[in-house]
């Protein structure tokens, strides 16, 4: 008996310790932040412009621009929590290809952002970003979208509470870190536990402007319910498409159907001339 007491003693602390560890070191475990920039989009034939954005004295945000027609549609892109911008220049074709005008950005700590990725972190940046852009570069906020790839969708939310954006894109995003979380690591308690939530599930029942979710069938890292469960949560006017790839899949790489369902979500969003 006393053998027992002694191992479960060890089995309690143990389990303990490793609540402790995901505890303090959970950004670890959600950010994959990258400095290597593996290529631009003059690569793929397109037009752009750097640009920075001082967020404080400690972080500044460097982003890309490739700007179609000033007088058309901005979808400004929240990448997913690993690599950098280099990994989604597809996503500044697609927009251009559609006849959009395309914004993507670095996180804090991505690419050549300077500074520690945080929940609040990113959200300031997605701020100060929406800021230069309405500020400083003179997008008509009547044309502004925002296109939220997987965290990126959990932060573009968070965004849109403080900054409204005429249309909000959703796509692979989860419902709630903690939820991922709990499906990931159902042994812990990971609801107690997380730090950083993202609840997207929260946010999304309180936005009135147009919302277009997209969720792959076949995604193995955010699967397909989460998308499902924000569509459900969402208020009129909304849109549904169910796409056949997977999470990593490029967006140019996802048929007819999602870029027509795209640029007419986007065209019509916008006020007609």
């Amino acid at each position: 008996m006393i053998v027992l007491g002694v191992l479960g003693t060890f089995v309690v602390g143990g389990y303990g310790a490793i609540c402790g560890l995901v505890y303090k070191y959970q950004d670890s475990m959600i950010f994959f932040p990258s400095d290597y920039m593996a290529t631009d989009p003059a690569a793929a034939g397109l037009n752009f412009e750097d640009f920075s954005v001082e967020v404080s004295p400690e972080v500044t945000v460097t982003g890309w621009i490739v700007e179609k027609d000033p007088s058309a549609p901005w979808i400004l892109q929240f990448h997913g929590n690993a690599g950098n911008i280099s990994n989604r220049v597809d996503h500044l074709r697609l927009f251009n290809e559609l006849g959009f005008n395309g914004v993507v950005f670095d996180y804090r700590g991505y690419g050549k952002s300077t500074g520690t990725p945080s929940e609040a972190g990113l959200v300031a940046d997605g701020l100060a970003v929406v800021k230069y852009l309405k500020e400083d570069r003179g997008v008509d906020p009547d044309y502004l979208i925002y296109w939220g790839e997987s965290l990126g969708g959990g932060v573009a939310a968070a965004v849109s509470v403080k900054e409204e954006p005429r249309a909000l894109i959703l796509k692979s995003t989860f419902t709630s870190v903690p939820d991922m979380a709990a499906e990931v690591y159902p042994f812990l308690p990971v609801r107690m536990l997380a730090k950083t939530r993202f609840d997207t599930k929260e946010l999304v029942p309180n936005f009135l402007f147009p919302k277009l979710v997209v969720h792959g069938h076949a995604d193995t890292v955010i699967p397909y319910q989460h998308g499902q469960r924000l569509f459900q949560l969402c208020l009129e006017p909304k849109t549904f498409l169910r796409v056949e790839r997977g999470h990593n899949d490029s967006p140019m790489e996802l048929g007819d159907e999602f870029k027509a369902t795209v640029k007419k979500f986007v065209s019509e969003s916008v006020p007609q001339e």
